[in-house]
């Protein structure tokens, strides 16, 4: 350190600090006689107690709002999540289209599926369409609606 940060004599340091001089120098703080004697037993004495008081199991700290709250909202969620999502209804493959088993097979793929029910399936779902009568009325509202030569008909008959 150098010099000039040196307090060199008591006299210098009144000079620069006149009310911390005059403070007196002396310990104001005691300690009660056999303080330290009896501190390590106090200490253990503390330690039982609390290993005591948390060896027994308690639910306690479960049924406090901080931690009740989340673990309810996180059950409803979860069971809100499981009912909306279960499905409504169950199809049987009967009840769909040609149109839609055809989409399905190209979006989930094609598994081990025999050609001849493919085409059974198919071709019963385009007879039952094919069937349908049409009445004779039917049949000349849609020729008149169209314009269609009647003769031109007759003669390719």
């Amino acid at each position: 350190m150098n010099k000039q940060n040196e307090i060199s004599d008591l006299g210098e340091f009144k000079k620069m600090a006149p009310t911390l001089s005059s403070l007196k120098k002396e310990n104001h703080f005691s300690v009660p006689s056999n303080y330290f004697d009896e501190f390590p037993m106090k200490i253990k004495s503390r330690i039982d107690e609390q290993e005591a008081t948390s060896a027994t199991f308690s639910l306690s700290w479960f049924f406090d709002y901080k931690v009740l709250a989340p673990v309810g909202v996180c059950v409803i969620v979860i069971l809100g999540v499981l009912f909306f999502n279960a499905p409504n209804q169950t199809l049987e493959l009967e009840e769909l289209t040609a149109d839609e088993i055809e989409q399905s097979l190209e979006y989930y793929g094609y598994p081990s599926v025999d050609d001849n029910i493919l085409a059974e399936l198919y071709t019963e779902e385009t007879e039952s369409q094919t069937q349908e009568e049409l009445s004779e009325e039917e049949i000349i509202d849609y020729l008149l609606e169209e314009n269609v030569d009647v003769s031109q008909i007759y003669n390719e008959l």
